[in-house]
C-alpha cells in the first residue's frame, strides 16, 4: 500500500521480511557492481536485521567485491 509517497509492506513473518528486504539489498548491490569494480555498505548489526543479514549471505552476490563495515550503535 502506499502512505503519501511511501511505499508500505507487511509481511507474516520476520524471515519473510528479512528475505524480501534482502532481494531488494542484493539487486541494489549487483547494479553498483555492475558499474564499479568494488564497493562500501554499512550493515546494521542489531539483533532485529538478523534475518535480512541471513538472507543476504544466501544472496547471489560477489562478495569479495564489497567492502563491509557493520553499524553498531549499542550504549552502555
Amino acid at each position: 500500500m502506499k502512505v503519501d509517497n511511501l511505499t508500505v509492506k507487511k509481511f507474516e513473518t520476520r524471515a519473510e521480511m528479512g528475505a524480501v528486504a534482502a532481494a531488494d539489498i542484493t539487486a541494489a548491490i549487483n547494479t553498483l557492481l555492475a558499474k564499479k569494480t568494488e564497493i562500501n555498505m554499512i550493515f546494521a548489526a542489531a539483533p532485529s536485521q538478523n534475518d535480512v543479514l541471513q538472507s543476504l549471505v544466501e544472496s547471489n552476490v560477489d562478495w569479495s567485491r564489497v567492502n563491509a563495515f557493520h553499524m553498531d550503535e549499542y550504549i552502555g
